[in-house]
């Protein structure tokens, strides 16, 4: 499996609007593009769960070499429900704490709700998940079938939101109407919903309209800049000569 030397953890922080202090941390694939997961779809499922565990290491390394272990922050960790039993997976996420020295109690185990996701798969982990008392994150939730499906199984520390469902709201006002429905549902849950980070102003304010308090990712975005216009002349005013010195 020589393209996992290209597998890094990019890690990125969820924080409150308002706040600069991150409460969470997701710890994501980076690697070449479509690397990871195009090895993942061709391996056994053998050759899979030694992937997942490699991956699990180094999202536990990434988070301890980042100091989040001192800070008491969240670190939700995707598993990819796919690549073995939960049991098989979960052991493999809490050998990798234990070597690395993360709480197990700070770690918030991701489950993609995506339409492409194993159905079953999801809700054998869910399961898994709540019997050891593990908190649970709804991954790249669309507001789909399936998610809402695994919706009903669980109810999950924080709900993730697609990145194409709350892209850009303030051009999209229907995808707004259901982020807000979204947002009904998981406050009757008491669950934390969190978006992408707006990429401007104009993203932010029609994300806090649509009821979004939570963010992942830097907010490095600068304010869009506005085209210079001259001011339009009053119709018919006199244009009055410049005086030239004698």
């Amino acid at each position: 499996m020589a393209t996992t030397m290209d597998l890094r953890i990019d890690l990125q922080p969820i924080t409150a609007h308002g706040s600069t202090e991150p409460f969470a941390w997701h710890a994501g694939i980076h690697a070449r593009p479509q690397a990871f997961h195009g090895v993942d779809a061709i391996l056994l499922r053998e050759d899979r769960a030694e992937l997942e565990a490699l991956r699990l290491d180094r999202a536990f390394a990434a988070a301890a070499d980042a100091g989040l272990v001192a800070a008491g922050a969240l670190l939700v960790v995707p598993v990819q429900v796919r690549a073995g039993t939960p049991d098989r997976l979960l052991a493999h996420l809490f050998r990798a704490a234990l070597r690395h020295r993360f709480p197990i109690e700070n770690v918030v185990v991701e489950i993609s709700a995506d339409e492409a996701t194993d159905r079953d798969a999801a809700a054998a982990m869910i399961h898994a998940c709540t019997d050891r008392g593990m908190m649970i994150a709804l991954g790249e939730f669309a507001a789909g079938p399936l998610g809402l499906g695994l919706l009903a199984h669980c109810s999950p520390r924080l709900i993730r939101l697609a990145g194409a469902l709350a892209h850009r709201l303030d051009v999209a006002p229907a995808r707004a109407r259901l982020i807000e429905g979204v947002l009904r549902l998981a406050n009757g849950m008491g669950v934390t919903v969190t978006a992408p980070v707006p990429t401007d102003e104009m993203a932010q304010r029609a994300a806090l309209e649509a009821g979004l308090r939570h963010f992942e990712g830097k907010r490095d975005f600068a304010p869009r800049a506005r085209r210079y216009t001259r001011p339009a002349r009053p119709w018919g005013a006199p244009v009055m000569p410049h005086r030239i010195a004698a």
